[in-house]
């Protein structure tokens, strides 16, 4: 049985490409083979070349640690960076209400 795609927003779906293509073209950059990038990832080299195409079903910690791996930055430029991104995130988060759901009102309509 075939699973359906996922709805994905072809914004994301460019995304995903271009992020595969940018892991594609460093690894190429630092001469390193799909097989040594899946061995370093812990995966099979088919999962890179999946991966490479911008492929939605990758998991994004394996997407991640790729680009980590070969050296493009998420998020920062470098860790200090990334911490301050995290503290600012951190701080911006205990402002926010714990819960994205409103809670129930109880209309008293018994006039």
């Amino acid at each position: 049985m075939l699973k359906a795609p996922l709805p994905l927003s072809s914004s994301t779906r460019s995304a995903l490409k271009t992020l595969g293509a940018m892991i594609r073209a460093a690894r190429l950059e630092r001469g390193m083979s799909q097989a040594e990038l899946g061995q370093r990832l812990g995966v099979s080299r088919h999962t890179v070349i999946t991966l490479e195409k911008g492929d939605p079903k990758v998991g994004v910690g394996t997407v991640f640690e790729a680009a980590t791996i070969v050296g493009i930055p998420l998020l920062a430029e470098d860790q200090h960076a990334l911490n301050k991104l995290a503290t600012t995130v951190a701080s911006l988060a205990s402002v926010l209400p714990e819960r994205g759901r409103r809670k129930q009102v109880t209309v008293r309509d018994d006039f």
